[in-house]
């Protein structure tokens, strides 16, 4: 993180534009946010760069970070974490497409003895993160499972398998 915000800081913006308390931040707060800091684009530019309309804390974190990198151009070498995170997604992704699939996942869980067989069910596994729900994990999505393992206190819904929907 920059050293002008701690992520106490952080925190309690993404709270204070988070004013439902859904858990979630939306295009127009965060483009107002943007606008109040001097920061100009149009909420239209700012989905495209964010990829989606919402951001949960942790991809409000992450693009905090590419905005401190972006307006930092010698600031050219990824944060400690995010090195982590793509060595341990490039350990699962074993066929180095990009993705990992339910039988990448099941491969390298039980090559290191922690797949219990009878719990073996990998696709749910990855269904409860796959967000774009096309059956694999790409980097963005691995590392909001991994923000929510390391969490420790964080859940997520379970996919509702007739329609897809979250379920919380």
């Amino acid at each position: 993180m920059s050293p002008m915000i701690s992520a106490d800081d952080l925190h309690r913006i993404f709270k204070n534009l988070d004013k439902e308390n859904k858990g979630v931040v939306g295009i127009d707060e965060l483009h107002g946010l943007l606008g109040r800091i001097g920061v100009h684009t149009t909420p239209e530019e700012l989905e495209r760069f964010v990829g989606r309309t919402t951001l949960d804390y942790f991809e409000f974190l992450f693009f905090y970070e590419a905005m401190v990198k972006a307006s930092n151009p010698e600031h050219e070498h990824e944060h400690e974490h995010e090195k982590d995170l793509r060595k341990a997604f490039e350990v699962f992704d074993l066929n180095g497409d990009g993705y990992i699939s339910s039988e990448e996942l099941r491969s390298v869980l039980s090559r290191l003895g922690l797949l219990n067989e009878k719990a073996d069910d990998c696709k749910c596994m990855i269904g409860v993160y796959d967000d774009n729900s096309d059956g694999v994990l790409d980097f963005h999505e691995f590392k909001n499972m991994m923000s929510v393992a390391n969490s420790g206190n964080e859940t997520r819904g379970v996919r509702n398998g007739a329609d897809g929907d979250l379920i919380d």
